[in-house]
């Protein structure tokens, strides 16, 4: 068993680093997103291809559906209990529901294409 240090991980995961801060799995440069939510076409220092291997298609629907009904759910719920007024609560519901769609959908595209590179053998 390898120590963290030894193999330059030091905290966090390498799905975590993917998501949260950009970093390539291969190289750890930021360069893995290009939009909020968007893959860049390539690392800018390995040269690894983000595209060939991007989750695409109706497979994120199955984490952006529940999470819509989960928010749609807590809205109602604050509404109900706390009863702020109509400016105060679409507010917040602007500010909130894209930060978690967006933190969502990184986390699981940046899982989805770290399990995608593992199985092709490009990363260990």
């Amino acid at each position: 068993m390898t120590d963290s240090t030894e193999t330059g991980q030091k905290g966090q995961g390498g799905l975590t680093r993917a998501a949260l801060f950009g970093l390539c799995p291969r190289c750890r440069a930021r360069s893995l997103w290009d939009a909020p939510a968007g893959f860049a076409p390539a690392c800018r220092g390995c040269g690894l291809a983000f595209a060939d291997y991007e989750p695409r298609g109706r497979g994120l629907y199955f984490v952006l559906i529940p999470l819509t009904f989960l928010l749609i759910a807590g809205a109602s719920k604050l509404d109900d209990l706390v009863r702020p007024p109509l400016w105060l609560l679409l507010g917040g519901i602007v500010l909130v529901v894209p930060a978690v769609i967006m933190g969502a959908l990184r986390l699981v595209k940046a899982w989805l294409l770290i399990a995608r590179l593992r199985a092709a053998g490009v990363v260990p």
